[in-house]
């Protein structure tokens, strides 16, 4: 279950982020083929094909973001900082990869330089309201990160006013999921919020 979450809080910060209108179909095909050799614990094999994807675009966050996970499971955190240091330079700022090199330095048992990654993405991030379903999982990140840089009675409030809208059955299941993580959160980043995954 943490590691749905886990995953899911990562789609949030970083997937919705690229901006891109329509990325590259053999990009996406070897993005594909890594996660399915990442699923089967062929790390090998899934790096390979993350690699070829940022070959082709060196730009494309969702490829970064599954190359970077990657190396953490792994234990190789500082592969995923490797790369992420190379990341193209107009995209070295932008919130994803801030909030990805974040993660990455916590792996590396360096927290306060995590969170100073942490605040910097949060605070050039525009403020994200709940729209309707699509935006929900984006929204909840947006609160995970307000959480994880001390304003979490700010994003508690912000969950009590978002339970008491029409929300379905799996809006609201996911809701409280991450609701219980924010409250019991006490500090630590993200992989204090997440159980250290």
């Amino acid at each position: 279950m943490k590691k749905a979450i886990y995953i899911s809080i990562l789609v949030i910060l970083i997937s919705c982020k690229n901006e891109k209108n329509k990325p590259n179909p053999l990009v996406i095909e070897y993005q594909e083929k890594g996660i399915e050799f990442q699923m089967q614990n062929k790390t090998d094999s899934a790096i390979v094909y993350f690699k070829k994807a940022l070959e082709i675009d060196p730009t494309d966050i969702p490829t970064y973001e599954s190359l970077v996970k990657t190396y953490w499971w792994n234990q190789q955190p500082e592969l995923a900082l490797e790369i992420l240091e190379s990341v193209p330079a107009e995209m070295q700022k932008t919130n994803s990869i801030l909030t990805l090199k974040g993660m990455t330095l916590e792996k590396m048992d360096k927290l306060n330089q995590a969170m100073d990654l942490y605040k910097t993405a949060f605070e050039q991030n525009p403020k994200i309201r709940y729209e309707n379903e699509e935006n929900l999982m984006e929204y909840i990140g947006y609160l995970t990160l307000q959480t994880i840089i001390g304003e979490k009675q700010k994003a508690i409030a912000e969950l009590d006013e978002l339970k008491s809208k029409k929300l379905t059955e799996s809006e609201k299941q996911y809701v409280n999921s991450i609701e219980l993580l924010i409250r019991n959160y006490n500090g630590g980043g993200y992989n204090a919020i997440l159980g250290n995954e």
